[in-house]
């Protein structure tokens, strides 16, 4: 339903939004002391346990401003209407937001659910998530209950993600640490994946390959693409690709704990990658091709963003499927097409293609759907991402579209199915050279880019020094620490300390940590160890 949105001026001479919807006028604000009936609602709704805040609705901008008083942390605002954000924005509080660095604005309908996603898996993890309040401004309930349950799923969705991953993140934190201070240096001349946008065709279509059982149906086929088709490939299903003469044009991997065994076949390392801060080091220094960047931690997006870096986030919860999945999705590719994306069994047991499996586990196994009908196995693992690849299909734009030439495994509601022989079938001319695409100094970090990125690198030591010496409350409640990559390597290793009950403690136990590290490893690099 279209609104009209105008501001009026109240009796203490602010402004506050009226809307005209449908047969509806309402007013977001008070029409007497705007500043003060919003300091008496943060304080009755917020509790001092709060640390992070995601508001449905902007209103007249007052609460929002309160909030960024009285909250420590994040401060999400969702306007869910477009004609609202556009006049408000004209109003003097909102000039007040500028360089808030702890706020997010997000305005709009259904294609809002990807960056809302992106930005509340930003701001919550495991160890703050039971001090994040969702709170809905006065006025918008009774008239955005579509658009307030969307963002109530999505928050949902994300929680879920959260929980779901929670065990490998623990397992896998120190890693990811390292991983993250060791590849930061190896951003020169990498390219950030949100840049390929504007040098990107996304008429060509691209064939997303995975290491399923039923990629073996398939190999024949894939030969006959004779460039008409990007191949982006899985880590997994590299190995059975060159076996097989075939050299994808790019390999997606963000393990932060990736079994090397992928990469034994001749020209592993010589192919263009997708990757996060969070890939194994070895794997990001043995790379002798392009290095496309996505970004999976709040310390590099903090990189990125003084740097003035285009951003696309790689979510990191649901393995390489999705992270390449998610970036075709950020670079509007018209047709995905999904090839050995089996999420399931195969019948003789199988979990992979290639002579790789991780064995079939009954009493672990459920039943779901299959491609052909009836019923396959599958693991709970396998049903998230399956789940995932669902709504992500489900809120893409209509000009962009799945099709799912797995020809095995587990139906995925949303995609077309098709042989993969029919898709190729209908392929395009010959396609220009993705190789050309990444060598165009045009999509590159720049020198001057990169010098900032790594000032920010090695400041990381004197900033955990004065993290370590101001302490927990200091660095939480009496200073910017959002601006600081080095406090989100610090707040990233609190989720590995679950057992440890008390916040304070954790602060402490993960700030030794970060400090160890930073200087193992940023003083190795200076010294030349």
């Amino acid at each position: 339903m279209k609104s009209i949105c105008e501001l009026v001026q109240a009796l203490d001479g602010g402004v506050i939004p009226v809307v005209n919807r449908g047969t509806e006028t309402f007013r977001l604000g008070s029409s007497y002391n705007g500043r003060y009936a919003a300091e008496r609602w943060v304080d009755h709704y917020v509790e001092e346990r709060v640390e992070n805040v995601v508001l449905f609705g902007l209103g007249d901008c007052q609460i929002v401003l309160q909030l960024l008083r009285k909250v420590p942390g994040y401060v999400l605002v969702y306007e869910p209407d477009p004609a609202i954000f556009q006049e408000v924005r004209q109003s003097p509080l909102f000039s007040k937001f500028r360089d808030k660095e702890k706020l997010y604005i997000l305005y709009g309908g259904e294609d809002q659910w990807i960056p809302l996603r992106d930005v509340i898996t930003d701001i919550l993890n495991d160890d703050c998530v039971e001090t994040t309040a969702v709170l809905t401004h006065p006025g918008y309930l009774a008239h955005y209950q579509d658009e307030y349950k969307m963002l109530m799923d999505v928050c949902q969705l994300v929680c879920d993600a959260m929980g779901f991953t929670q065990g490998a993140i623990q397992r896998h934190m120190k890693a990811m640490l390292a991983n993250t201070i060791d590849n930061i240096p190896y951003m020169n001349g990498a390219i950030p994946l949100a840049r390929l946008v504007k040098y990107w065709d996304p008429d060509i279509p691209v064939i997303m390959v995975a290491a399923g059982p039923s990629l073996k149906k398939n190999m024949e086929v894939l030969r006959q693409i004779d460039q008409r088709a990007y191949i982006f490939c899985l880590d997994a299903a590299l190995s059975t690709l060159l076996r097989a003469g075939i050299v994808p044009d790019l390999v997606g991997s963000t393990d932060g704990i990736k079994n090397m065994n992928c990469f034994e076949e001749p020209g592993s390392f010589d192919i263009p990658y997708l990757v996060t801060s969070n890939t194994k080091h070895e794997i990001i220094k043995n790379l002798t091709n392009a290095k496309i960047f996505g970004y999976d931690h709040r310390a590099v997006r903090i990189m990125y963003e003084k740097q003035g870096i285009e951003l696309a986030q790689i979510p990191a919860q649901f393995g390489i499927a999705a992270g390449v999945f998610a970036a075709l999705v950020e670079l509007g590719t018209k047709k995905i097409v999904l090839v050995g994306q089996d999420l399931a069994y195969s019948e003789d047991k199988k979990s992979h293609t290639d002579g790789r499996d991780e064995g079939f586990v009954e009493e672990k196994a459920s039943q779901t759907e299959g491609y052909y009908g009836g019923l396959v196995y599958t693991r709970m693992d396998w049903e998230k991402f399956r789940e995932w690849f669902e709504e992500m299909i489900e809120m893409l734009p209509s000009d962009q579209g799945v099709i799912n030439a797995t020809e095995g495994g587990a139906k995925i509601h949303g995609a077309v199915q098709m042989p993969l022989q029919e898709v190729i079938d209908h392929l395009p001319e010959r396609r220009s050279s993705f190789q050309d695409v990444v060598s165009d100094d045009r999509v590159k970090i720049s020198e001057k880019e990169y010098r900032g990125i790594m000032a920010d690198w090695e400041r990381m030591r004197t900033d955990i020094e004065k993290v370590k010496r101001i302490g927990y409350k200091k660095a939480f409640f009496e200073i910017d620490y959002h601006k600081m990559p080095v406090m989100d390597l610090v707040i990233g290793y609190m989720r590995y300390l679950k057992d440890v009950p008390e916040r304070k403690e954790r602060f402490k136990l993960a700030v030794d940590y970060v400090y160890d590290e930073i200087h193992k490893r940023i003083g190795d690099k200076e010294t030349g160890k």
